[in-house]
């Protein structure tokens, strides 16, 4: 349990620090490119900080993993246009990454208890 909630307060940072980067003030073309490749590309380090912070098991492998899961449930969530107002990006983005990161935390930490040897061996 405390996994889990560990798992879902890094999520929730590594949710509030990209829509703060969405709302990096742009001014030209130029600019928006920037923040759109630094959007791409923020997940990793910061969910691999998440990560470190929150104490997670495995947490290099929670760190990589973590963004790809993200971009997987938000390309699989269904629209929310007809409940979600226009201004509702925090929960059409933040959900996602939220639940892709605890997902991620979860399975690590269930990978790194099957690999385990058996205490008390041949000996």
């Amino acid at each position: 349990m405390r996994l889990l909630f560990r798992s879902a307060l890094a999520g929730a940072a590594v949710a509030v620090s990209l829509l703060l980067l969405l709302r990096w003030p742009t001014h030209d073309s130029d600019s928006e490119l920037d923040l759109v490749m630094a959007l791409m590309l923020a997940p990793f380090p910061l969910s691999a900080l998440g990560a470190l912070l929150a104490r997670l098991p495995h947490w290099p492998l929670v760190g990589l993993v973590a963004p790809f899961a993200m971009l997987a449930i938000f390309c699989l969530q269904p629209a929310y246009d007809s409940w979600v107002p226009d201004e509702g990006l925090t929960f059409v983005l933040g959900a996602p990454v939220v639940v892709g990161f605890v997902l991620t935390a979860l399975l690590c930490a269930w990978i790194g208890q099957t690999e385990r040897p058996p205490e008390g061996g041949a000996g």
